[in-house]
């Protein structure tokens, strides 16, 4: 509202008597999209007959609201409610929530209680919250609960208080990929401001909510108790989760604190063309209580190899993945339960069910070839988590891994604004007899990225045609190759 007063006045109310009357029937609740983002799509009637009386400081309210067959998404949480149905009674300074019911996929809720005016414009809530297998929230590719619990809202409306205990009947909670997903998923980085579920991912749950509502929320000891249906998930991944937690909110932080077990579940490792499984035998995802939602890994998962016969070894071989790092920077490593194994001899086992010793001259190759993909993986994580390089994309592809550097390929990115992305790139090739010109110029590139839309995207390029081989004698080396691709995407 905008001060109008030529002159400071104490009071903007008069002090006289308030008459006000209002009265509805099966009025159309979709004049709420046009007044409110915090509800879009709103369906269903409502019907009313009220009355405000008294003063400013002292209102006196009568008469009640009906609603029937209504619903609505809340984009903060992307979820729907349908069914919502109920009614309110007003007297005095309150108002009472008779029962208010909603329904959210195969789910329930129920609202009970009542708001006080303690003037007209301070209504403090005291209402009670009862769910079950109650979708609460579901964020793509980040969190998703469906619950049932009892809850209390309490407090002013701008600075409710919610408390309670709950338990999470159906959950996924996804972290980083360890081998497959790099640092930052270049072909995506302006997502993150276009999408909501996103920003709230990138942002750890943050302050991105369109609501007065959800920012002022409190959320004070709130027990959550995992259910049988509770995941840590990734594309790799899928890990069972017990035990609880408990959530606090202050103002924009999202505060997690407690010890979850990770009793069973499965890993799929890729090593080159090769996909192993193994099993999750204990575990844990202990949280701190830090603003950015992030957790402690630490995760065993056993794969047995059975060598192949003639290989000189006729004991199984048990291999241990350690998942540990953090939910939003994981760490890979692999040992052997039995006895002491390099990383390439594990590797090797698992890929080839045989020693590097007896390997031919294309297995050692494609052996070397992922352990040298492990390793940068490792690199890369190192050197933009635990360096704190301020680069928001980089990304290390070795060549032969005889010779490291030999016609590896580094890059590294920055976003510019909210929909621009910056990508420099660099080869290298070892010079020789037959390549002398080779020089770290002639193998620089770079690429531009600007998002036009969620679905739209274009990418400009300059590049090097890289090839650490000899040069043709038959036909002139190309030095430079240049490009422009519009790409339209569609998610489902």
């Amino acid at each position: 509202p905008l001060d109008l007063a030529l002159v400071p006045v104490a009071q903007r109310q008069l002090p006289e008597t308030l008459s006000v009357q209002a009265r509805a029937d099966s009025v159309d609740l979709g004049v709420l999209a046009a007044v409110t983002t915090t509800v879009r799509q709103v369906a269903g009637v409502f019907s009313a007959d009220l009355g405000i009386g008294g003063t400013w400081e002292a209102p006196r309210l009568r008469g009640g609201l009906q609603i029937g067959s209504a619903a609505a998404t809340i984009p903060a949480l992307n979820v729907r409610y349908t069914n919502l149905n109920g009614g309110l009674s007003l007297r005095g300074d309150t108002i009472r929530v008779d029962s208010l019911t909603a329904t959210s996929e195969e789910g329930r809720a129920e609202l009970t209680g009542f708001m006080r005016l303690e003037r007209l414009t301070k209504p403090v809530l005291a209402l009670n919250i009862t769910t079950s297998n109650f979708k609460a929230l579901d964020l793509r590719g980040y969190l998703a609960v469906t619950a049932s619990g009892r809850l209390a809202l309490t407090g002013p409306v701008f600075g409710a208080a919610l408390t309670g205990r709950g338990t999470v009947t159906s959950g996924v909670l996804h972290f980083a990929d360890l081998v497959t997903k790099r640092v930052v998923n270049l072909d995506e980085p302006w997502v993150q401001d276009l999408i909501d579920t996103s920003l709230i991912r990138t942002q750890r749950l943050g302050p991105q909510f369109e609501s007065v509502f959800f920012d002022s929320l409190r959320i004070n000891n709130l027990q959550l108790t995992m259910g049988e249906d509770a995941w840590l998930r990734s594309n790799e991944a899928n890990i069972q989760l017990t035990g609880s937690v408990q959530v606090n909110k202050v103002r924009n932080n999202y505060v997690l604190s407690g010890t979850l077990q990770a009793p069973r579940g499965t890993y799929r490792l890729q090593v080159g063309p090769v996909t192993r499984e193994f099993v999750v035998s204990q575990g844990t995802v202990r949280y701190f209580g830090t603003p950015d939602l992030n957790a402690e890994l630490d995760i065993s998962a056993r794969h047995v190899v059975h060598p192949l016969p003639g290989t000189g070894n006729n004991h199984d071989i048990t291999v241990i993945a350690h998942i540990q790092g953090t939910l939003l920077v994981p760490k890979l490593t692999l040992e052997s339960a039995e006895r002491d194994l390099s990383q390439t001899e594990l590797i090797s086992y698992l890929m080839l069910g045989k020693p590097t010793f007896e390997l031919g001259s294309g297995e050692g190759a494609i052996v070397r070839n992922a352990f040298s993909s492990l390793v940068a993986g490792e690199l890369e994580r190192t050197f933009v988590s635990d360096l704190g390089v301020p680069l928001d994309y980089f990304e290390l592809r070795p060549g032969d891994p005889n010779n490291p550097f030999s016609g590896a390929q580094v890059a590294a990115g920055w976003a510019i604004g909210g929909k621009t992305f910056l990508v420099l790139n660099a080869g290298f090739c070892q010079q020789t007899q037959n390549n002398p010109g080779s020089r770290l110029t002639n193998l620089l590139g770079a690429s531009l990225q600007y998002r036009f839309s969620p679905e739209w995207r274009s990418e400009a390029s300059f590049e090097p045609v890289r090839s650490c081989s000899p040069a043709s004698t038959t036909q002139p080396p190309v030095s430079r190759q240049v490009g422009f691709d519009l790409f339209w995407e569609r998610r489902y």
